[in-house]
């Protein structure tokens, strides 16, 4: 098994960043999710009241910053002062940016393997099964399906797997919501992949783990089991 890439998030329900290497706390990723996007009613929002944020881009430029790119190439930090009102038109909602807690560490990654997403893919020849979609920070490939169910790390609760000297407790299915339908800068909007995550998969794509030794992974790392 191997690391195909790595993902983070800058700002929650805002599309991210590849990466080709990160360091992996106790809460993830280093600056994964750490700003949050604040309605009008001063509660954090999310993609699925706001589905034009999935239709922005976030990356990194610094401790708690980021710079933020709207579908027409406009970029801005967010820690500008006006960076509220920009990201507000473009999501056509009065919105802040604010600064975001850490994971709960029982889900501090969330990982996919490439199996899952071919098995997605053909079982949904008509859907753009594109990792956009699924917001993953590790994506696995070569990773033997020994259930031969096309969803390996279904499987995988409770195991243990390092990548270096990062160390991983796998701790429970990804329950998808509506998130997973929204058109991103990559992919349509689509239906039709929340119904058959729902009704096929018992509404569960990907895995959460937690972090039980922290460490550096990059792209082209070896995984492998410890138990």
């Amino acid at each position: 098994m191997r690391v195909d890439q790595l993902w983070r998030y800058p700002v929650k329900s805002v599309g991210g960043e590849p990466l080709t290497v990160a360091g992996v706390g106790a809460s993830g990723i280093d600056g994964d999710r750490r700003i949050a996007v604040r309605d009008e009613r001063d509660e954090v929002t999310w993609a699925g009241a706001l589905p034009a944020l999935m239709r922005v881009r976030a990356v990194t430029v610094g401790s708690g910053v980021a710079e933020l790119i709207l579908p027409d190439g406009e970029r801005f930090r967010s820690d500008a002062p006006d960076a509220g009102g920009r990201l507000s038109t473009a999501v056509g909602a009065d919105v802040t940016l604010v600064e975001h807690g850490p994971h709960r560490p029982e889900g501090a990654l969330h990982v996919m393997t490439t199996t899952t997403l071919r098995t997605l893919a053909s079982a949904l020849p008509d859907s753009a099964v594109d990792v956009s979609r699924f917001r993953p920070n590790l994506v696995l490939d070569e990773v033997p399906d020994d259930g031969a169910t096309g969803y390996p790390e279904h499987g995988w609760i409770g195991r243990v797997m390092a990548i270096g000297t990062l160390r991983l407790r796998f701790t429970e299915p990804c329950d998808r919501c509506v998130m997973i339908t929204k058109e991103t800068p990559t992919v349509p909007h689509d239906r039709a992949v929340l119904r058959w995550v729902a009704r096929e998969l018992g509404n569960a794509l990907g895995v959460y783990a937690a972090v039980e030794a922290p460490g550096q992974v990059g792209v082209g790392d070896r995984a492998r089991w410890l138990d």
